[in-house]
């Protein structure tokens, strides 16, 4: 980012819209917490019913910018070293930043998503949806009820030590992971209530299928 703005802050989590298409209609389902729209995503945004108070990002991907409502907020960011997504993490400071429409549709976009999740220095609860997953990224421990049987994957966000854990398959303790050296793709639930106690470490992502996306909001916005 290559100008400085004021942080949007806010008390309420708040749902981050990007270009790709909303796998369920989440956005209008999630419509109670303020809406940012990142540059492209003002488009599924206005598709979907939901008028954003904001709209971030270097505009190269939005139609026509003088056509939108006069009261978006429109936060122009210049600058190829970092994507919307991350221009967007900037400067929102929440409880909860909910991001729709920056994995699935698009590898190499899931790619920046993920990439940005390790990069970041926002401290707001991170989660990701897409059609088929949602990812939360956590920095520290965690607990987290989830169904019994169901996959759930733990990578890291480039270096991350496990002190220990508990209701997994496989038990992350004692272990180090690395990106390109050693993840945890594709681990189990064995106990509803799981933990996971880390070690010194940049964060990791929890990986779960979709369907888990409910209880777990639930979760980060009861706890």
């Amino acid at each position: 980012m290559t100008e400085s703005h004021t942080a949007l802050t806010f008390d309420s989590p708040v749902v981050l819209v990007g270009g790709a298409p909303d796998p369920v209609g989440l956005s209008a389902m999630l419509s109670e917490w303020p809406t940012i729209a990142a540059d492209s995503g003002i488009h599924a945004a206005l598709k979907a019913g939901r008028k954003p108070l904001s709209i971030i990002g270097d505009m190269d991907s939005v139609d026509d910018l003088a056509s939108l409502p006069a009261d978006i907020r429109q936060i122009k960011l210049f600058g190829q070293d970092d994507t919307d997504f991350e221009k967007c993490l900037n400067l929102i400071v929440a409880p909860l930043i909910v991001g729709i429409g920056f994995i699935g549709s698009r590898f190499d976009h899931s790619l920046g998503a993920i990439h940005a999740l390790a990069a970041t220095s926002n401290q707001s609860d991170l989660l990701l949806v897409g059609a088929d997953d949602i990812i939360l990224r956590v920095r520290g421990d965690i607990a987290l009820r989830l169904p019994v049987g169901i996959r759930v994957s733990i990578i890291p966000l480039a270096k991350q030590s496990f002190v220990a854990s508990s209701g997994l398959a496989w038990p992350l303790d004692g272990l180090h992971m690395e990106f390109g050296q050693a993840i945890g793709i594709s681990n189990r639930v064995l106990d509803e209530d799981i933990t996971i106690t880390a070690g010194a470490g940049d964060g990791y992502a929890v990986i779960a299928p979709f369907d888990c996306l409910k209880s777990i909001l639930g979760q980060l916005t009861n706890s």
